[in-house]
């Protein structure tokens, strides 16, 4: 087995050991709840759809405008106050911290060696 087929392999095990922390199965349980929660998942596609026209709008060179600035604050209010999107939120937000975490502690592992 070569470097990178050896380095692929490792890779694959990190990512099966990353499925079995909590952190990720907390992160999978809240996606499933979110998703079968059709209040909160409609609140979610709505805010996704609301950003991306937005974002297209400034990549257009088109300015937002107060209205368009006040819809998206009341939208993600709206999905702040429904528990479910908040729970899927914040264990999104575990998730990937723990995963920028691995990334660090990677970035670390090079350095070390370019020393």
């Amino acid at each position: 087995m070569d470097q990178e087929d050896e380095l692929m392999q490792k890779s694959i095990e990190l990512g099966k050991a990353i499925a079995q922390t909590d952190i990720y199965k907390e992160f999978k349980k809240a996606e499933y709840l979110l998703f079968q929660d059709a209040e909160a998942r409609k609140l979610v596609e709505d805010l996704q759809k609301l950003k991306h026209e937005q974002r297209g709008k400034v990549m257009a060179g088109i300015e937002l405008t107060k209205e368009d600035q006040e819809q998206l604050k009341e939208l993600e209010q709206s999905c702040i106050r429904n528990r479910q999107v908040l729970a899927s939120n914040e264990a999104n937000t575990r998730f990937q911290d723990f995963m920028e975490k691995i990334s660090g502690s990677i970035k670390t592992g090079i350095k070390s060696v370019d020393k």
